[in-house]
């Protein structure tokens, strides 16, 4: 008598219907199955499709946010460049954008761009960007280098001062004089401000210093930082970047893609009902 063995069958039963796309997507361990699933469904549709963000949700089961999480997560890897085209360069005689989605990633200039000259652009302003905030980061560890010395600087020089001050009161105490206690110096106050002033989490993965907040509360109202925090929170726990300030990447993209999808959290004004523009692109930012 044979033995029973547990087995499964598997049948795929395909139609006329079907897409013949590149596996690469597919087996790349850095998207998520979300971005994997997007991509698919990128490749699947007809080449004249008219892509935007309010289409390309009115075809998925997931919201807004998902949508552009996943998209946004494909133009870090590569697969997808949108193109933003000068009034020049457009039909319409306004900005376009035009997307470009690869198969396989483009490495250096992605092919088939209808205004390279403005990627090249692009490229070399965010490269000169790059350069200043790595200036930027190794000015501010070297001052915090330099803090570490006038710290110990500081206190040596206290117990020095509490040395000789106990050799004065000794010499001096048959003669009943009074010894000054020395005042703190102006570099011990401004360490203790630098060490007090830490960075705190207004979200699960953004933090920023409690001055760095007043400042953007000072230049926007309340509820639009909160919803740059809420939009750079997302960001980051859908992608897994980490910034070395979320303060300034708040003022690098998010209050830009802020004010234009939610103009009325900076400027509300009861009078103004703007309607959505399916034409205005929020990742205009991204473009590279």
């Amino acid at each position: 008598m044979a033995k029973e063995t547990n087995s499964s069958v598997v049948r795929v039963h395909k139609n006329t219907d079907f897409t013949i796309m590149c596996n690469h997507h597919l087996r790349n361990m850095k998207l998520s199955l979300k971005a994997v699933g997007f991509m698919s469904k990128l490749l699947g549709l007809p080449d004249d499709w008219c892509y935007s963000i309010a289409g390309l949700v009115k075809i998925c089961k997931e919201g807004e946010t998902a949508v552009r999480a996943a998209l946004h997560e494909l133009i870090d890897e590569n697969y997808v460049y949108v193109e933003k085209l000068p009034p020049n360069y457009s039909k319409s005689g306004r900005f376009e954008y035009v997307y470009h989605i690869y198969e396989i990633p483009y490495e250096d200039i992605p092919e088939g761009l209808e205004c390279p000259e403005v990627f090249i652009k692009k490229k070399k302003e965010k490269q000169s960007k790059t350069k200043l905030n790595a200036d930027f980061q190794d000015a501010e560890k070297q001052d915090t280098e330099n803090l570490h010395i006038e710290i110990q600087g500081v206190e040596n020089h206290g117990q020095l001062n509490t040395y000789i001050s106990s050799m004065k009161e000794s010499s001096t105490k048959e003669l009943n004089t009074t010894v000054s206690v020395p005042q703190k110096s102006s570099s011990q106050s401004q360490s203790k401000k630098k060490l007090q002033d830490k960075k705190k989490n207004y979200a699960e993965a953004v933090t920023m210093t409690e001055e760095e907040y007043q400042k953007l509360t000072q230049q926007h109202t309340k509820a639009f930082v909160d919803k740059c925090i809420e939009i750079l929170n997302n960001y980051k726990l859908s992608s897994g970047k980490q910034y070395k300030s979320d303060y300034y990447t708040i003022l690098n993209w998010v209050v830009e893609r802020v004010s234009k999808d939610y103009p009325k959290l900076d400027k509300p004004d009861p009078m103004q009902n703007p309607v959505y523009d399916v034409n205005v692109n929020p990742f205009d930012q991204f473009v590279r």
